[in-house]
């Protein structure tokens, strides 16, 4: 029965348990997951800023030890967690998380977490207590949320201009040949 009823959670209710993470008397709190582009398709890279701080509703800047977060990319589809991907310092506790979708990567509308005890300040501090996205940290204005397609598409005028340029390219050509040859005989009668 109680297996029967865990399947039954939501994927992200199932997969975000609280948990507790290894400190020496701080906790690292993540206070800003944000990604864009905020629609994307295979073979598009998306960027992550993330800032961590020692308290939750404030950016209380530190390095993280070593420069790396885990990440779980979840929607309806599936889900796809990267461990321990690189996040290069942009500026004090703030880090940039650079991905290109794959084909192993979910689709719909997605939301990006950072995953619990995933970021360490290298004196044996670990967070976020629980896995975050830009629902669950105090600044607003973020968003962990992104649209994600499963083929690339090219905008419309691109795919006019290839169906048609073998036709404009021989018009072209017939035109000019045309014209020569009316030049060429007003210039026979002249």
């Amino acid at each position: 029965m109680l297996l029967l009823f865990g399947s039954t959670l939501p994927l992200a209710a199932a997969a975000s348990p609280k948990s507790s993470c290894p400190t020496t008397g701080k906790t690292v709190f993540v206070v800003l997951v944000d990604s864009n582009p905020k629609s994307a398709a295979v073979g598009t890279t998306v960027v992550t800023t993330v800032a961590v701080s020692y308290t939750q509703d404030s950016v209380n800047p530190f390095a993280l030890s070593p420069e790396t977060i885990s990440f779980r990319w979840v929607s309806t589809a599936g889900e796809k967690i990267v461990k321990n991907a690189p996040v290069p310092s942009s500026s004090s506790g703030i880090y940039t998380y650079t991905q290109t979708v794959g084909d192993d990567f979910p689709t719909g509308t997605v939301t990006i977490y950072v995953l619990a005890c995933s970021c360490s300040d290298g004196q044996g501090n670990y967070g976020p207590p629980s896995d975050v996205n830009s629902d669950s940290t105090g600044y607003e204005k973020d968003s962990s949320m992104i649209e994600i397609g499963a083929t690339m598409q090219q905008p419309a005028t691109q795919g006019l201009l290839a169906t048609y340029i073998i036709p404009i390219v021989i018009a072209i050509v017939v035109i000019v040949a045309l014209l020569l040859l009316v030049l060429r005989s007003r210039k026979k009668k002249a």
